[in-house]
């Protein structure tokens, strides 16, 4: 019985064993199956993937690699450098000494200008001493320029005089406005002066009107002035006409003032023309007024008719020539005694010759026919001498 058992006994266990086994292999046999579905999904994926050709190999192997695209440089130029502005203040000061006869005294002219916020101011003063170490004012005058938005342009002129204390008081005021409209040009002026009290008070008004092209331009000008009772009237009244071209100008202005019955009527007539030909130019003025002999005023005296012709020759050297005739005297001081046509009363010889340094001299003869002489005899002689920094030197030598 007891062999028996042992023999159950060691049945059971090699069943054990057995079955132990089975599991074992069991296992194995997963784990392999898993490494072979792995290799099998591998091998499918390599698969499907598309197999290059041999052209497609070849021109891999033989294609450059593609060019990095650059990015190109910031083309944008460089800043402009800013152009120079003007100066916010600028100040000039000439001294030259004026001799007439025995005493020389000095002559002194300033010139300042500064801008503002508001205006560009400008002030132009002169000094001249009426004794040793007298450093006073004789005249000032300051100009303020303001430009508006729309493109007008407005101006004050302050003129300064010393008082009795010697101290710069205004004495005069003038107002200006100028409103450019294509080719249409508006000037108006107003004058102002203290009264008595010391209130400003305009007395005098000014209107410009310019139309037309600078070729062909027509101005009319009219001033008014106050009467007693306050009211505005027309004192004055100028009407020119100028055209021009590229070798001749020419310009024609007709004034008009009260006649004796408070009219306008025309009083003088002016006339410019001008011509370049190469280096040469002559110009010719001529000027006419009423007669007041007459109070109607039929007819037009000679004031003036200049013809002066200037020539520039290749070292610089300018000459000019001119000659006057005139119903009047030289000077116009009274009327032609002789009979007949008008008369030359004038004749000047200007010559200008520049120096090699910047400097420069100017002598001008002067001839004229008085009221006695009935022929031209020299009168004057003026020697301008002007050196390289713009100081002027001049000397007027009178007929003996």
């Amino acid at each position: 019985m007891q062999g028996e058992f042992e023999t159950q006994g060691n049945t059971v266990n090699l069943r054990r064993m057995v079955h132990m086994g089975c599991l074992l292999t069991a296992r194995a046999r997963g784990r392999v199956l898993d490494k072979a579905w792995g290799v099998v999904l591998v091998a499918g994926i390599l698969l499907a993937l598309p197999v290059p050709t041999p052209a497609q190999t070849e021109d891999a192997e033989t294609a450059q690699p593609a060019a990095v695209e650059k990015t190109p440089p910031d083309e944008t130029p460089p800043p402009a450098e800013p152009e120079p502005s003007e100066p916010q203040e600028e100040k000039k000061s000439k001294t030259y000494p004026v001799r007439t006869g025995s005493v020389t005294y000095a002559r002194t002219e300033e010139y300042e200008k500064r801008k503002t916020a508001e205006a560009d101011i400008e002030i132009e003063r002169v000094r001249m001493p009426s004794y040793a170490g007298d450093k006073g004012v004789l005249m000032e005058r300051e100009i303020r320029t303001k430009k508006l938005a729309d493109g007008t342009t407005e101006r004050e002129y302050v003129l300064k005089n010393p008082d009795g204390a010697n101290r710069l008081v205004p004495i005069e005021i003038i107002r200006e406005k100028i409103t450019i409209d294509g080719d249409s040009t508006i000037i108006q002026r107003e004058v102002l002066k203290p009264d008595y009290a010391g209130r400003w008070q305009p007395t005098r008004k000014e209107r410009v009107t310019q139309v037309g092209p600078e070729a062909s331009r027509r101005s009319t000008r009219e001033v008014r002035e106050p009467t007693l009772s306050g009211d505005w009237r027309v004192v004055e009244r100028e009407v020119t006409t100028a055209k021009s071209s590229e070798n001749e100008r020419e310009s024609h202005s007709v004034r008009q003032v009260p006649d004796a019955y408070g009219r306008l009527a025309d009083y003088e007539v002016r006339q410019e023309r001008t011509r370049q030909e190469g280096e040469k130019e002559s110009t010719e003025v001529s000027v006419q007024r009423r007669d007041f002999q007459d109070a109607d005023h039929p007819k037009f005296v000679l004031v003036e008719r200049t013809r002066t012709e200037q020539t520039k020759s290749a070292d610089g050297r300018v000459t000019r020539r001119s000659t006057t005739e005139s119903d009047f005297v030289a000077g116009g001081a009274s009327r032609n005694i002789t009979p007949g046509a008008p008369k030359v009363v004038e004749e000047r010889t200007e010559e200008e010759v520049p120096g090699a340094d910047g400097t420069s001299r100017r002598t001008v003869v002067v001839k004229e026919r008085g009221a006695v002489n009935r022929e031209l005899r020299p009168s004057s002689q003026i020697i301008q001498e002007t050196d390289a920094k713009g100081n002027v030197r001049q000397i007027f030598i009178p007929a003996p």
